[in-house]
């Protein structure tokens, strides 16, 4: 890793416009969305992943376990993660993108004050293996939006940063900053996708646990489902990480729809036994090893998305089949 360069491209950065993203255009009906994986560890749920074929592969945050200041020790943790076999297999097969949250940022519970999030963004970006011309490399913040699919039957997938600008908790501050939410708004409004899904590396729905979550910033939370609402944006699938368990929540009252956020967490790293309050959870917590598979319907007038939460060995433990329309 030369961060050299990378210091060189941080020094020319430029606010871009809020250009579309190229379409990749083979249908897509597989997907697989994870979080939490401690790169050190054993994950058998890469090679099940992998024995599945996904067309998408989504990363959700704390890809790795960073916590440095020090980019050489960051990109040698990246470099342990690429390499693990299963998951040099699903590069190999299937279309991987994704975000960050905390760890991957490059510190436990991280914001706008973590010193190094340009030099970091760098970093996790070269893990993805994006190209060094794409908007990503050249705003602030690891947000993207990725197209998927031929013309009526495309899949739109939004990933946010819930950590570049986001102020302390407790102080009911921002979280995604003006950038990204000007950017979130065009991406919502302008998609002519049949499936929208938005990535959040924390809990949007889930409220009453004392981890991580929107509910922390309870006006940023408030502005999201007020967009969310409007007849102006299509609706969406939340898919969600960061706790170290599975479940899936539904909000029915907020946004004119049912509000679906699909939590997958941890890859090979779950807490084991326990429970919390969740108002919105459909049936139970799952708390072993797991990842999350979207499987879409094309067959039907309007696409048929069954979410579930799979095991280490791909058996399914949650799922739910829905249609996104208001």
């Amino acid at each position: 890793m030369k961060v050299t360069s990378r210091l060189a491209v941080l020094a020319s950065l430029i606010l871009p416009g809020f250009a579309e993203p190229p379409v990749k255009s083979d249908l897509v009906d597989e997907m697989v969305f994870v979080s939490c994986f401690k790169e050190t560890l054993p994950a058998p749920a890469l090679e099940t992943i992998a024995g599945l074929e996904p067309d998408v592969f989504i990363w959700m945050g704390d890809n790795v376990y960073g916590d440095t200041e020090d980019m050489e020790v960051m990109w040698n943790k990246y470099r342990v993660a690429r390499e693990h076999p299963g998951y040099a297999k699903i590069r190999a097969i299937s279309q991987v993108t994704g975000t960050w949250d905390d760890h991957d940022y490059g510190a436990n519970d991280a914001g706008r004050e973590y010193p190094k999030r340009a030099e970091s963004q760098q970093v996790f970006l070269d893990f993805l293996d994006v190209p060094a011309n794409s908007p990503r490399r050249k705003r602030e913040g690891v947000y993207s939006v990725e197209d998927y699919g031929p013309p009526g039957q495309m899949v739109r997938v939004i990933l946010l940063d819930t950590r570049y600008f986001r102020d302390p908790v407790g102080s009911d501050g921002a979280m995604l900053g003006d950038s990204q939410w000007q950017w979130l708004e065009k991406m919502l409004t302008g998609s002519e996708a049949r499936v929208n899904v938005l990535v959040s590396s924390i809990q949007v729905l889930a409220s009453e646990h004392r981890w991580e979550k929107w509910e922390n910033f309870p006006k940023e939370k408030q502005r999201l489902l007020e967009l969310l609402a409007r007849k102006d944006v299509p609706p969406v699938l939340i898919l969600s990480g960061d706790r170290h368990v599975a479940e899936i929540s539904l909000d029915r009252e907020s946004v004119g729809y049912p509000l679906y956020d699909i939590t997958s967490s941890s890859l090979n790293l779950p807490l084991g036994d326990g429970d919390e309050p969740n108002r919105y959870r459909e049936g139970r917590m799952f708390r072993g090893a797991n990842f999350g598979a979207l499987s879409i319907d094309w067959s039907r007038e309007e696409p048929v998305i069954t979410a579930s939460i799979r095991d280490e060995q791909g058996r399914p433990q949650r799922a739910v089949s829905f249609e996104l329309v208001r």
